[in-house]
C-alpha cells in the first residue's frame, strides 16, 4: 500500500522548526538577562474546547497523494470521550468502514477495540496541534482491505501521533501532520455527543 506524502508532510517540518526556533530564542535571552524571570502560569494540559464526548462523522472528500487524488466515504461512528486531564477513550463499537479509492482501485477500513491514551494540546500561529500516546491498555486497530475483502497485511495498532485541529462549540476536525497509511489521510470531522450525532460532512482544512 503506497504512502501519502502530501503538503501535511511540509506543515509538520514547519510546526517542528517554529517550536525549536522558540525554544532557542527563550534560552538565549534568558543567558543575557541577570533580571529574575516571573514565575510562569502553567496553562492545561489539553484545550478545554476538546473536552466532552465526540463521535465521528462519515467523510466526503478527496486528499491529494502523489498527483492523485484519493476519495474518502463512510466511516461515522467512533466515539472519542476526552477528560480535563487529557484522558481519551475511543468506542469503535458503532463506528462504520471507511472506503476509499486510489488510482482507480478500491479499499476498505474498519476499526476494532477500544482506543485508550493521553492528549496534550499546545498552539503553533494560528493553529491547534495536538499531540496523542496511547496507553498499555489500548487495544484499537486499523483492519485494511483490497476489493476482494482481502486483508491488507497484519492489524494497524495505534501509534503517537502528532494532529492539526480546529475546535469550536459542537465541532472538532483534525489530520495527522505525518500519513504513514492511506488511511490517514482525511480531514477528521467529529460533531458533540454520542454515536447517534454523527452524519455527513465535507470538511477543509484551515
Amino acid at each position: 500500500m503506497k504512502h501519502l506524502t502530501d503538503a501535511r508532510s511540509a506543515m509538520a517540518s514547519r510546526l517542528e522548526i517554529g517550536l525549536v526556533a522558540s525554544a532557542v530564542i527563550a534560552v538565549a535571552a534568558c543567558g543575557g538577562s541577570s533580571t529574575p524571570s516571573p514565575s510562569p502560569t502553567l496553562a492545561a494540559a489539553v484545550d478545554p474546547c476538546l473536552v466532552g464526548t465526540w463521535t465521528t462523522v462519515a467523510e466526503n472528500q478527496n486528499s491529494p497523494a502523489n498527483d492523485e487524488q484519493i476519495t474518502y466515504t463512510g466511516g461515522a461512528g467512533e466515539v472519542f470521550t476526552i477528560d480535563a486531564q487529557g484522558g481519551v477513550t475511543i468506542d469503535t463499537r458503532a463506528a462504520k468502514k471507511l472506503v476509499f479509492v486510489s488510482a482507480g482501485q478500491t479499499f476498505s477500513a474498519v476499526v476494532a477495540g477500544t482506543g485508550r491514551g493521553t492528549l496534550t494540546t499546545t498552539t503553533n500561529g494560528n493553529h491547534g496541534v495536538f499531540y496523542f500516546k496511547p496507553s498499555a491498555d489500548d487495544t484499537r486497530t486499523i483492519h485494511s482491505f483490497d476489493s476482494t475483502g482481502t486483508e491488507l497485511g497484519p492489524p494497524i495498532p495505534d501509534t503517537e501521533f502528532t494532529a492539526v485541529y480546529t475546535c469550536a462549540p459542537g465541532r472538532f476536525t483534525f489530520y495527522k501532520a505525518a500519513v504513514s497509511h492511506m488511511v490517514d489521510g482525511p480531514i477528521v470531522t467529529l460533531k458533540s455527543g454520542g454515536a447517534n450525532a454523527s452524519s455527513t460532512a465535507n470538511p477543509t482544512p484551515s
